[in-house]
């Protein structure tokens, strides 16, 4: 996350000027929060046993979220289940940042990878928080991060868990 800061001091008035119209999501089911972009439709459920999910889309952007309270996943863990998941090889992953306690994380890791023959991008967040594991998936084109790469940072920076 600090290498997104970093991003995001440069870009700060821009982002935040473009991002004006976005506003905060807050799921207190799942301990987790979010700014989402206007006409943002969310879609919960409770799966039983700890484990819950969240889904968005909106316009070629598409956000999956995967909570698991009250576990506390190992890092090589959820990054098996990431892979698993989105069935996109380990070796194709790229790590973009991680860190610790900052935002209600006790621990995170990012990675980016190329989604094969569509010209799409996926990024995960994999870490934990106060309530549990959460893995975080927000897939879009390379043309639409490379064009709003300002917004992407200040959805990433607001990324936190309670």
């Amino acid at each position: 996350m600090r290498r997104a800061l970093m991003l995001v001091c440069g870009l700060s008035l821009a982002a935040a000027a473009m991002a004006q119209n976005w506003s905060a999501f807050k799921s207190d089911r799942f301990g987790f929060a979010m700014l989402v972009a206007p006409g943002t439709r969310w879609e919960a459920r409770d799966f039983g046993n700890g484990w819950g999910g969240m889904h968005a889309r909106t316009g070629i952007v598409e956000f999956v979220g995967i909570v698991r309270m009250g576990h506390y996943d190992a890092a090589a863990e959820m990054e098996q289940a990431a892979v698993r998941l989105t069935k996109i090889p380990a070796a194709a992953w790229t790590l973009e940042d991680k860190g610790s306690g900052h935002n209600g994380w006790k621990w995170w890791r990012t990675y980016r990878a190329p989604i094969e023959g569509t010209g799409r991008i996926i990024f995960a967040v994999l870490g934990t928080g106060p309530r549990g594991s959460y893995v975080l998936f927000l897939e879009t084109t390379h043309e639409d991060f490379t064009a709003n790469r300002p917004l992407y940072q200040q959805w990433y920076k607001s990324l936190k868990l309670y």
